[in-house]
């Protein structure tokens, strides 16, 4: 009987210590100068710093760093509070021009409209973008919070959209500025 106990708590153990789906959703908080936001596992900041020229701002890369993973990415941006339309509108004519330069195939997958993420109000759309047989889908995000304009560029493969897709979502919800 105690063998067959010992058994099963052995058992018990082995299984919740190889479950790869708690794994997966280990978060990291990334905090630097009164800004934080949580990223999914792998997910590192590659830069944060000033956006030249622009006062008050600030540029945060992201990318997601797992072994054999395509390539994903998440910018923000912060500057003081801009018009979120006209934003909005720069960031798709910025993207289209920056595609274009490097013979990339890029189209609008939708019309911008305002959701609803966590607490915030955001204005958003979504792209998608094609060379030869890469694609990758993306989405262009935009809101104020706390006197200020936040923009969010994410693009994952359409391979592992499913997994990744929700990155740039799960970031603002997580959001935090004091």
């Amino acid at each position: 009987m105690k063998r067959y106990l010992f058994s099963i708590c052995t058992l018990i153990i082995v299984i919740s210590a190889c479950n790869p789906s708690a794994e997966k959703q280990q978060n990291s908080i990334y905090s630097k100068d009164g800004l934080s936001f949580s990223l999914p596992k792998y997910w590192k900041v590659k830069k944060d710093r000033p956006i030249d020229g622009v006062a008050n701002s600030r540029f945060i890369s992201i990318s997601d760093e797992e072994p054999f993973s395509k390539d994903a990415y998440l910018i923000i941006t912060t500057m003081d509070s801009v018009n979120l339309d006209k934003t909005l509108k720069n960031l798709i004519t910025q993207s289209r021009a920056s595609y274009g330069k490097r013979k990339v195939e890029f189209g609008m997958l939708n019309e911008p409209k305002t959701v609803k993420i966590g607490k915030y109000e955001v204005l958003k759309a979504d792209f998608e973008t094609r060379i030869i047989a890469n694609r990758n889908k993306g989405s262009l995000a935009v809101m104020h919070h706390k006197g200020k304009t936040y923009s969010f560029v994410s693009s994952v493969d359409i391979k592992d959209k499913k997994e990744n897709f929700s990155v740039a979502d799960s970031v603002i919800k997580s959001l935090r500025v004091k």
